[in-house]
């Protein structure tokens, strides 16, 4: 029998939470179990599966812990430590997210060179202070360079021009995209689940759009208009250029 647990402070369940949805149906076909139970203090998420099972199960885990260091913990700290202008909200979370994209795939090998869960325990707060201090290092310089230059860089010229910048450093995670200005949707084929994705999105909420799209990063971005379409279509193009085509 392998058993392994995770643990995270009670403020950051939603990580634990993330790793049991992204884990629940691979570790039911690997005739393995989950359960969590927290405390005042910690939440704890433990794993049993029949020994054979357990280098399929950790070689999954890795790959999902990652996506917990690389996103959910980078925009969490990013958030933490960048200081955006409040007037400047309508670009925060979209400047926060396409940060948190921000060389992507350098930090998931750092990471998964690091995730060697060899022993029967991990506490993901303490692996990222003790064990990922070059990570957290590379996160702050990105913060103040934020910090120095955050008017400058949220006036909305400059803000276009530091998209197509960081689009260089974000890999692509489906061939194309069509956006659906009418159905109010999104429809893709993602690479990594080899499953075609219908994600909702909000007409409205231009800068949710454009964050949702910076992070598939397609080569072809299929717009189907709406009648009141033009200004997301133009902030698109803006953006992406002529990966953009109109239908």
């Amino acid at each position: 029998m392998w058993e392994f647990e995770l643990i995270c402070d009670l403020k950051d369940a939603k990580y634990i939470r993330y790793i049991q949805e992204k884990l629940a149906s691979f570790i039911s076909e690997m005739g393995g179990v989950m359960a969590v139970v927290a405390d005042r203090e910690y939440v704890y998420l433990s794993i049993g599966s029949k020994l054979q099972n357990s280098p399929a199960i950790k070689t999954k885990l890795r790959l999902v812990l990652t996506d917990v260091f690389c996103q959910m913990m980078k925009y969490d700290y990013l958030k933490e430590n960048i200081d955006l202008p409040s007037e400047k909200a309508e670009f925060a979370e979209t400047f926060l997210k396409v940060c948190t994209y921000f060389d992507r795939e350098t930090e998931r090998g750092i990471v998964l060179k690091l995730l060697k869960l060899g022993g029967k325990k991990l506490n993901l707060k303490s692996l990222l202070l003790f064990r990922m201090q070059g990570l957290i290092n590379k996160w702050q310089e990105l913060c103040d360079v934020a910090n120095k230059n955050s008017l400058t860089i949220l006036k909305k010229d400059n803000f276009i021009e530091f998209l197509r910048f960081l689009l260089g450093s974000i890999d692509s995670k489906c061939q194309s995209v069509i956006l659906e200005l009418k159905d109010k949707c999104l429809i893709y084929h993602d690479q990594k689940t080899d499953f075609d994705i219908i994600t909702a999105v909000d007409v409205n909420d231009y800068y949710d759009i454009l964050s949702k799209l910076i992070d598939l990063n397609p080569y072809l971005i299929k717009v189907h208009k709406s009648e009141s379409s033009g200004e997301i279509v133009s902030l698109l193009q803006s953006v992406f250029d002529d990966r953009v085509e109109i239908r």
